[in-house]
């Protein structure tokens, strides 16, 4: 592997071109200074000339990069970390619109209660411009019986002073006064009784829409906890940014992590990073020529596509700034690249220059560990708004543990906390709905016997005014008509406010049942998620403990946070070795090539073969930046006595074939 150079170090090996072209023009100017200058040149020795920019030996570094990459982000949540469900394998070839990634999230929870707390808002709404309806009929009817008793005061008025006593006659101008008022104020109340029926409907409306959309946007939040593919290509997982491990099904991710990418099949191009000094020394469109790390011999010659307008930093490689250059590979190179390989760039070399192969080298020992092609996460459940946990019990470290055992003990709190709380709480809810339904139903035996009376009303009404004209006083059957049309209309009135107190009624039960539901449902999940704290095997496996962020191993009694894995159940009968190659020796390693792996600190020695190569290359951990690139070693035979994370050393057998190694 070419040993890689930093930023700084280059920029002082380009300088020293020139500055010992500096010293050699600054001591020819000093050995010839004795003759001035004369005429025409002393004329322009004074004038300041700007001098180009001189050709010197510039060398970049990049990496290869495919242009129709997907790079699959961890959906935003409201709780970090979380967990990675449903990843994809490796080296899966999925197609556009395939499910890549779904993250395991609390949405859903949050999704029913908001829905029941819409129902119970939409009932609230509803029962109180009920309630408001059923006053402002009853405004109605005080108005009715203002407006009839004007009426008759206006009757009685109309007597002669002349007919009547002086002092009857003052009463009914009074009282014609008094029911003139009177209609005034009930006219007024109905009035305001109509304008808070129509706020309190418009109020309500506001209340509903705020929590649809509320409702809207949580359920466009959970679809946005999966990733979809948006092109065909190959899956490849990402690495922890702060442990350095591979991203699989049940790891722990934080929103925004780039847990892999959808790599296409389409053209690849060279990505290079060039410091602010040497900027000036590029252009676009010059021509680099390219040479590959892991293809020893091989060499392009690019063309600069683009450089970026602003220099960017690269804390990896110390405090120098560096412009981001986008480099065009020749159509039908024929090189088989794969992203992450590492590039060296230099302007004006031509692909002619490049080194020749080297020759055979030793077959290259790696190292690796054994993994399991089958690991289930072990982890607390996720129970709504419960966000910490305890580690009571665990399984020992590499126990065999078989179906139907436990594995870990949680415990909460909590858990219990709000169990008793929505218990009581049920109950609470559960007898006041009882007494609900009691009340109701008597007031709606007090609706029919208020509606029959109001008919009744009406009806002896109607048989009083219906008396001959004749046999009656004039005064008295004008107050008869009068009161029939006042409790024909009460009767009526009475009619529409039993509907809709009935309304009413029936929404402050929809309500209170909607509470009561949510209720049982926050009570059933806590009982689920308080049986799940207790994680059972579902099959046969080892136990195999997972680090924390510190790096240390979990023990009994220490705190986890929702969505941590505590350790995974590895299945033994499926077991591989997943290693690392180094990229300069990357070429030296097909599908199929023939291994031999040892275990540290034993005399076994297994025989395996290379079944599969790493869809990139990337560095090998956060610590070290080497590039090396995955293969996974299967065994030729049934191991005996090996446990996943084991370190191993293997030993790649040279090819007899002299096949062309394949990438």
């Amino acid at each position: 592997m070419k040993p890689r150079l930093k930023r700084s170090t280059i920029a002082v090996l380009c300088a020293v071109p020139l500055l010992a072209a500096g010293i050699a023009a600054a001591v020819s100017s000093a050995g010839t200074s004795a003759a001035p200058p004369t005429g025409a040149a002393a004329g322009n020795a004074g004038a300041v000339r700007t001098p180009a920019p001189a050709t010197r030996p510039v060398l970049l570094t990049g990496e290869v990069e495919a242009l129709d990459t997907q790079t699959i982000i961890v959906p935003p949540s409201n709780s970090s970390p979380l967990v990675l469900r449903n990843f994809v394998a490796e080296g899966t070839q999925v197609k556009a619109g395939d499910l890549v990634l779904r993250i395991e999230t609390g949405g859903a929870a949050n999704i029913d209660r908001l829905k029941t707390e819409l129902d119970r808002t939409i009932a609230r709404v509803e029962r109180d411009t009920a309630t408001l309806e059923a006053g402002a009929i009853d405004t109605e009817k005080a108005l009715i019986s203002a407006e009839a008793a004007l009426a008759k005061a206006k009757v009685d008025a109309a007597l002669p002073k002349l007919q009547i006593a002086a002092l009857n006659y003052d009463r009914n101008q009074a009282e014609l006064d008094r029911a003139t008022r009177d209609l005034a104020v009930k006219l007024e109340a109905r009035d305001n009784y109509r304008q808070s029926v129509v706020r309190r409907r418009e109020d309500g409306e506001l209340e509903v829409k705020k929590l649809q959309i509320n409702l809207a946007f949580q359920t466009a939040q959970l679809r946005q906890s999966e990733v979809r593919a948006a092109r065909d290509g190959v899956v490849v997982h990402g690495y922890s940014p702060w442990k350095g491990d591979r991203f699989e099904e049940g790891s722990s991710a934080w929103p925004g992590n780039a847990a892999g990418v959808v790599q296409g099949n389409g053209q690849m191009a060279v990505t290079a990073w060039v410091l602010e000094a040497d900027r000036p020394y590029l252009t676009e469109g010059q021509e680099l020529g390219l040479r590959f790390d892991a293809l020893p011999g091989a060499a392009l010659t690019g063309k600069i596509q683009s450089i970026t307008s602003a220099p960017e930093a690269r804390a990896s490689w110390g405090n120098g700034r560096y412009f981001r250059v986008r480099i065009a590979l020749p159509e039908g190179h024929g090189l088989p690249l794969v992203a992450g390989m590492s590039v060296f760039a230099e302007p004006h070399a031509a692909a002619a220059a490049a080194h020749k192969p080297a020759s055979a080298a030793e077959p290259p020992a790696i190292e690796g560990e054994i993994a399991s092609r089958q690991a289930l996460p072990v982890s607390p459940p996720s129970i709504p708004y419960v966000w910490q946990y305890k580690l009571a019990s665990i399984a020992p470290e590499g126990a065999l543990v078989d179906a139907g055992q436990p594995i870990a003990q949680f415990e909460s709190g909590e858990v219990t906390t709000q169990l008793m709380q929505n218990q009581g709480q049920l109950r609470e809810k559960q007898r006041a709905l009882e007494k609900l339904q009691l009340d109701q139903a008597e007031a709606d035996r007090a609706g029919e016997l208020a509606v029959a009376e109001a008919q009744s009303n009406a009806e002896k009404a109607e048989r009083k005014a219906s008396q001959p004209k004749e046999l009656i006083r004039r005064v008295d059957y004008d107050k008869l008509v009068i009161e029939r049309t006042e409790k024909t209309a009460l009767a009526k009135l009475t009619v529409e406010q039993r509907a809709v107190q009935i309304r009413a009624r029936r929404a402050e039960l929809t309500g209170l049942q909607a509470e009561v539901a949510d209720l049982q449902q926050q009570l059933a999940a806590l009982t689920r998620g308080q049986a799940a704290l207790t994680v059972l095997a579902p099959r046969k496996g080892l136990v195999m403990y997972r680090t924390t962020f510190s790096g240390e191993k979990v023990t009994v009694g220490s705190q986890v946070w929702m969505g941590l894995s505590v350790a995974t159940l590895a299945d033994p009968d499926q077991l591989y070795v997943n290693a690392t190659i180094p990229e300069a020796q990357a070429s030296n390693v097909r599908i199929g090539q023939q291994a031999r792996v040892t275990v540290p600190g034993t005399n076994q020695a297994l025989s395996a073969h290379v079944v599969a190569l790493g869809r990139a290359f990337h560095g090998k951990s956060t610590a070290q930046s080497t590039i090396v690139r995955d293969l996974e070693l299967q065994f030729d035979g049934a191991p005996a006595g090996l446990k996943p994370g084991a370190a191993v050393q293997a030993v790649l057998v040279a090819d007899a074939h002299g096949k062309e190694p394949k990438q």
